[in-house]
């Protein structure tokens, strides 16, 4: 209000627009640029900044505002403060705003939500312009935004900006809640606290008699008679200097026609403090229209109160959920008006007037007639949800007249949505899981029921339906994942509870818990066309999904038209999910989140990713920073932030839901940082490097505690913190185990040594009385905590490196990763292995870790490869791999690697998954004899191959049917296809002893025949720059210039049999040739032999070259396959062996990292190009 603060906002105002150089107001310490103003809520806080906010704005000195509020689900997430603050910089300064756009332009990836400390602050370094005059910032009441953590960590970058930038200011209000107040007294800020102003009684005054005067009048009153006989100075005493106290006290009163009995009323009696004062007049609102409808109010207000977190409610709504009539709750709504308001912003939803109302109802002074039971609230609302849902949803929610328009394309799609989906559906659609989930009790049976009713019938689909035209899939993928979640973790706390131990005690039984992962599996598997159009759930969607899919057989019946799938539709969800798919390199470490809802992995590529730990499916954006390889990550104990730690010697902190870095990196490691963890209450991080030293660290600031603990005589391996926080574990190179005091540092007792070689793992037992220990002596060690004693003997089993190890949740088992493939679970009382291995594993299992619920193992591996194996039956959740029974003629890699091609003696192709060995889809049928050639085009779109019928097919590879008809024109098998590299054309070469050229679009042929000299063609391959085309016959090898379509030279001989494989380097300067006595190497310019021929193998049937050029691979009809230095042309290792017939076709992946063969005993086989060892089999 004019005329009041006016000497507190002048303060701050000179302040804020002075040069820090020149400043000398106010007088609390603004160290770094920032001013924090604090008092107790209604105080005057928020119309102070707004004051602020005002004249800056007048002055062109405002660079930005945010004004936070709890209920309020945007404003109460410290996330958006930078961002909005981003926006408002770079709207005010030109110079900032081309900062702030090239830095988007730069990394693509980057993005102000998922980045903004990172967009924040490099920009504002990078800006080689400052503006002339100071820019302020301004937060509003800080302390109703985020948590503690979170509002923490954006004061620390707040400061930081200010700090670099002496242009840039910052004021923060906020009331002194510990975390904020501590986060100022610590970096020499002291703040300025509003409630000892001298002005301070004075302005309530003043705002007291001008609100009174304003009540006088509304309603035809002599002022002087409202706040005459000593009324105004006992308003003010009242109100202990809370504008909150005066502006209610009006609201109040501007309800009567004659304000001064009801005043009289609330003025008798001595003053108390303020507080007590607010929250008596708070009561006295709501007795005076709530009497006997105590328990119809209790729920209208549950329902105001539990919606606040996401959205504020109409009357109407909060009628139509309660079933309590619209007049009553508008009329109390109407009568409570000095409380509650109608927001016109949010389609008049009902709120608070303040957050001081909002703390008076949950709170413990409310009489409990008025008090509102949030949990209760929450209750309710999840089954006013789901019934909203139950009785609204139906297909075609929206009417519209054609499925050939995407949703951005309906013109009117917002009015259609308000039109046909109630304002309680939209809100239920969105909110229902969060209500559902915000408590771990048991669910109950009406709860379950209306469960199954959504999710066990086409009703999920229409809540997809109501989801896309809303433009808020991604909210079904929260949802979901909330539901699968909560079960789990309440079944999580009951296993580690004694009275609480079976599986009935989840908070949802199997069956919704798997119907609910089911849809999130579809929704993951088709987010795309959903999200894009709400009629291809059913037009697109439903048709592909699998046949065993609970969404399938809950859905099918209503939709009897649906285009069927006749081939390539998959009969259940793939049992692997692919995780680490996206990992170039090996898998370092892995950690579950403590709700078990996603997987965290950190690998030698120098990137972290997050999993959805039931699917697989990637969650966001890789995490990049490090710039070495990450060897350990460890969620928050509150799943909130992920630390890291790095080759690069630094550990960093992430925020788990957006992938964005928390500060900047901890420095002080000399050397790698091979471990992390965080101490139980989260506060604290430890981190162990090969420096031999370990450190830790504030978890919030960032900062080092104390010295380094140092006792270790080599590298350290592995750090842990002990169950109660209490002591740290480590291990090290050194053969031994320490422990230590977690507070002073101190070493505790003497090191534990046992070990006869490298410590590599270490892990305190979830009671805190024992400590695994996992060695490169091949054993675990299990050690008495508090005598120090091994514990039986050691644990023998492993025939290589044990490198990890770990306890079960409930301290019964031990799983162990190593260096021998394989995962291995124990008895942790007996000492003895639980079941065989878990093998599947190709390289070294570099990590291990179980679900915290218990029930699954996760593990890591130099494979790059992440897997999830059943803790009970210690089988691998990916299932077992399928398997043929037909010869293999030819196989082919995709160009991105990620699919493999195999031609069969059965007449068909089949497509495999790289990474699993699993089928695709369907066999690709049409062939009425043998397939003997398979290539891929070289953008992956389609799949050319040949056979003993004559003729060549075109393929697509996405949907594995025939793009034309076969290509006729071979007057006998046709042994070999291959693409030209720009994938206009398709070589094919056959026994009739010519090759055809044809065009790959329409399938015709290209010019006449080219005609062989020698006998029957056996395989065709372009050059790498399309020029020339080589082919291997009987008894020979013909060059052939493509443009010309004439042979180049006369044909190369040497082989006393017949050339059967021919391949081409990938700088074109040299081929390789293979046949029934040898491999050559030729200059593919002069066609003269280069050194002597290759030997070893007998009848090789296949060559390829590395995508390097560095070697060569064979396969032959003695079933073994032998890798060459293409330099030297000796052998590199031994014969790859494991085929038990002739190998027809070898490949190598398009990374060089693996070789691909088939064979004629039915298999195909991966194998690890590095290593020589076998990778998978199918």
């Amino acid at each position: 209000m004019d005329g009041t603060r006016v000497a507190v906002i002048n303060d701050i105002v000179t302040w804020a627009t002075k040069p820090l150089n020149k400043d000398t107001h106010p007088q609390p310490s603004n160290v770094g640029g920032i001013l924090w103003l604090y008092g107790m809520p209604g105080i005057g806080k928020s119309s102070i900044a707004h004051s602020i906010c005002r004249r800056l704005h007048e002055s062109k000195q405002l660079g930005g505002s945010f004004f936070c509020r709890r209920d309020d689900p945007v404003l109460s997430e410290t996330k958006t403060v930078l961002p909005t603050l981003i926006y408002g910089l770079a709207g005010r300064f030109g110079p900032y705003r081309t900062c702030v756009a090239q830095a988007l332009r730069d990394d693509p990836q980057l993005n102000p939500q998922s980045a903004s400390e990172e967009l924040f602050l490099n920009t504002l370094k990078a800006l080689k312009t400052h503006p002339r005059r100071t820019s302020v910032l301004v937060i509003d009441a800080l302390d109703e935004c985020g948590k503690s953590t979170t509002r923490r960590q954006l004061l620390g970058q707040l400061m930081e900006a200010c700090k670099q930038n002496q242009w840039l200011k910052v004021i923060v209000t906020s009331r002194p809640e510990h975390d904020i107040q501590s986060f100022f007294n610590e970096n020499g800020v002291s703040g300025r606290d509003l409630s000892q102003d001298d002005q301070d009684r004075n302005d309530i005054r003043h705002f007291t008699e001008a609100r009174m005067k304003w009540v006088a009048n509304k309603q035809n009153q002599d002022p002087e008679q409202l706040i005459g006989e000593g009324r105004l100075g006992r308003i003010v005493n009242r109100s202990g200097g809370l504008f909150i106290f005066v502006e209610t006290l009006i609201q109040y009163l501007v309800r009567y026609r004659d304000p001064k009995p009801p005043l009289n009323r609330l003025l008798q009696g001595p003053s108390e403090e303020a507080s007590v004062e607010l929250h008596k007049l708070y009561l006295a609102a709501i007795e005076l229209h709530i009497k006997a409808v105590e328990a119809e109010f209790r729920l209208m207000t549950r329902v105001v109160i539990g919606v606040a977190p996401h959205r504020a409610l109409c009357d109407e709504s909060i009628a139509a959920f309660t079933g309590v009539q619209l007049a009553s709750i508008s009329s109390w709504v109407d009568d409570l008006s000095s409380l509650l308001y109608r927001d016109e912003l949010i389609k008049n939803g009902i709120r608070v007037r303040h957050a001081s109302i909002l703390d008076y109802l949950i709170g413990s002074f409310c009489p409990l007639d008025f008090r509102v039971d949030v949990k209760l609230a929450n209750i309710e609302l999840s089954s006013y949800c789901l019934q909203a849902m139950i009785a609204g949803l139906r297909f075609n929610i929206c009417e519209l007249e054609t499925s050939y328009l995407p949703n951005s394309g309906i013109e009117d799609l917002n009015e259609r949505v308000q039109r046909n989906i109630s304002d309680i559906l939209q809100y239920s659609c969105l909110h229902w899981a969060s209500h559902l989930c915000s408590n771990l009790d048991l669910a109950s049976k009406e709860i379950c029921e209306d469960l199954d009713k959504l999710l066990k019938s086409e009703r999920i689909l229409y809540w997809l339906e109501v989801l896309s035209m809303m433009g808020e899939v991604p909210a079904a993928i929260v949802a979901l994942r909330n539901l699968i979640t909560c079960s789990k973790v309440r079944l999580s706390c009951c296993a580690n509870t004694q009275n609480c131990n079976s599986r009935s005690e989840q908070k949802f039984d199997d069956q919704i818990v798997k119907l609910a992962e089911d849809a999130l599996r579809f929704v993951y598997a088709f987010a795309g066309p959903i999200s894009t159009s709400a009629p291809h759930i059913y037009l697109s969607a439903l048709p592909f999904t699998p046949i065993e899919s609970s969404i399938w057989k809950n859905a099918c019946r209503s939709f009897p038209k649906l285009m069927r799938v006749s081939e390539g539709r998959m009969q259940k969800w793939p049992t692997s999910a692919r995780f680490g798919e996206g990992h170039t390199y090996s898998v370092e470490c892995v950690a579950y989140s403590p709700d078990g809802r996603s997987i965290v992995s950190g690998s030698l590529d120098h990137t972290i990713r997050i999993w959805d730990a039931v699917t697989g499916a990637t969650v966001g954006d890789l995490l990049k920073g490090h710039t070495d390889c990450v060897a350990s990550v460890v969620y928050s104990p509150d799943g909130r932030n992920i630390v890291s730690g790095s080759w690069d010697q630094t550990i960093r902190i992430w925020d788990a839901a957006t992938g964005a870095p928390v500060g900047g990196p901890l420095i002080g490691h000399t050397s790698n940082v091979v471990s992390v963890a965080y101490s139980p209450n989260g506060r604290n991080i430890v981190s162990g490097s090969d420096d031999s030293t370990l450190r830790i660290w504030d978890a919030v600031t960032g900062a080092p505690v104390g010295e380094p603990l140092k006792g270790h005589a080599s590298d350290v391996t592995c750090v842990s913190y002990s169950p109660d926080g209490r002591r740290i574990v480590s291990s090290s190179w050194d053969r031994t185990i320490r422990i230590w005091d977690a507070v002073t540092g101190a070493p505790v007792g003497e090191p534990l040594q046992g070990h006869t070689l490298y410590v590599t793992s270490v892990a305190y037992s979830p009671n805190g009385r024992n400590i695994v220990s996992g060695s490169w002596d091949e054993t675990i060690r299990i050690w008495d905590l508090f005598t120090g004693a091994l514990v039986g003997e050691p644990l023998k089993g492993h025939t290589d490196h044990v490198l990890s190890v770990a306890y079960s949740p409930d301290g019964l088992n031990i799983v162990s990763g190593s260096s021998d493939y394989t995962v291995r679970t124990w008895d942790a009382a007996a000492g003895v292995p639980i079941g065989e291995p878990l093998k599947g594993n190709t390289n070294d299992v570099t990590c291990v870790a179980y679900s915290p619920d218990g029930r699954n193992i996760i593990s890591g591996s130099s494979d790059n490869m992440i897997r999830i194996w059943d803790a009970a039956t210690c089988a691998s959740i990916r299932g077992s791999l399928e398997v043929h029974n037909a010869m293999v003629t030819s196989i082919a890699y995709s160009p991105d690697g990620r699919n493999i091609v195999s031609g069969f003696m059965d007449n068909t192709i089949r497509i495999w998954d790289a990474a699993t060995g699993a089928p695709i889809s369907e066999p690709l049928k049409g062939h009425t004899g043998n397939v003997l050639s398979v290539a891929y085009s070289p953008d992956g779109r389609n799949i050319a191959s040949s056979s003993l019928d004559h003729t060549i097919r075109i393929w697509n590879a996405a949907a594995g049917s025939p793009i034309c008809e076969p290509l006729k024109g071979h007057t006998s098998l046709v042994g070999s296809v291959a693409y030209s590299p720009d994938g206009r054309n398709i070589a094919s070469g056959s026994n009739d002893h010519t090759i055809r050229i044809w065009d790959a679009a329409t399938g015709s042929p290209v010019g006449e025949p080219l005609k062989v000299p020698l006998k029957g063609v056996k395989r065709v391959t372009y050059s790498p720059d399309g020029r020339r085309i080589i082919s291997a016959c009987v008894f020979g090898i013909q060059i052939w210039d493509v443009a010309t379509r004439e042979a180049v030279g006369r044909p190369l001989k040497g082989y006393t049999g017949s050339v059967r494989s021919v391949a081409y380097s990938r700088d074109g300067g040299k081929f390789v040739s293979s046949g029934s006595d040898m491999i050559r190497i030729w200059d593919a310019v002069t066609g003269v032999p280069i050194g002597k021929p290759l030997k070893g193998h007998d009848a090789v049937g296949s060559v390829a070259w590395s995508p390097d050029g560095k070697n060569i691979v064979s396969g032959s009809d003695d079933g073994t396959i032998r890798i060459w230095d293409a330099v030297t042309g000796a052998p590199i290792g031994k014969p790859l062996t494991g085929h038990t017939k002739k190998v027809a076709s070898v490949a190598y992946s398009p990374d060089g990292r693996y070789i691909a063969s088939g064979s004629s005993d039915c298999t195909i086989r991966i194998w690890d190009a590095a290593a020589g060892a076998l990778s998978l089999t199918s």
